[in-house]
């Protein structure tokens, strides 16, 4: 018998991270998905396709568009890492619908002639993000 660990103490486990299950991955694919539309096209302005990246560079009054890939990237890390996203990813998936509100606001609804791909990929990907189901508790 080992001595260090006697037969009757309890051995403590391991931490895992959680099991990638396909709501993981699409959650995963989701918050990809929202990166890579700030990157994509948003809208025509006088004939030149804005991206989110332009949009943040040149009109003042957009600065926190960057929240989008920012909490979209955090939200992807920590599930890929097993962590609970549910806040987060609810948080990244609102923030397209924040901005359009804001636009709408200031542009009114002629905007949605103006949107390009890109809006349209992050709308999508953000209503997928706030709409998939949180992970069950799990229990040691």
């Amino acid at each position: 018998m080992d001595k260090a660990n006697p037969p009757d103490t309890p051995q403590p486990r391991p931490i895992s991270p959680k099991a990638q299950t396909p709501v993981r991955h699409f959650s995963s694919l989701c918050a990809a998905a929202v990166i890579c539309s700030f990157f994509m096209p948003w809208l025509t302005f006088f004939g030149s396709r804005l991206t989110g990246l332009d949009i943040q560079k040149h009109f003042s009054s957009y600065q926190l568009v960057w929240v989008m890939p920012i909490l979209a990237a955090v939200a992807l890390v920590l599930n890929l890492a097993g962590r609970d996203t549910n806040v987060v990813r609810r948080l990244a998936g609102l923030v397209p619908f924040i901005i359009l509100a804001v636009a709408l606001n200031r542009l009114g609804s002629d905007l949605f002639k103006a949107l390009e791909i890109g809006a349209w990929v992050a709308l999508a990907a953000g209503a997928a993000l706030v709409c998939i189901p949180n992970d069950p508790k799990t229990t040691l």
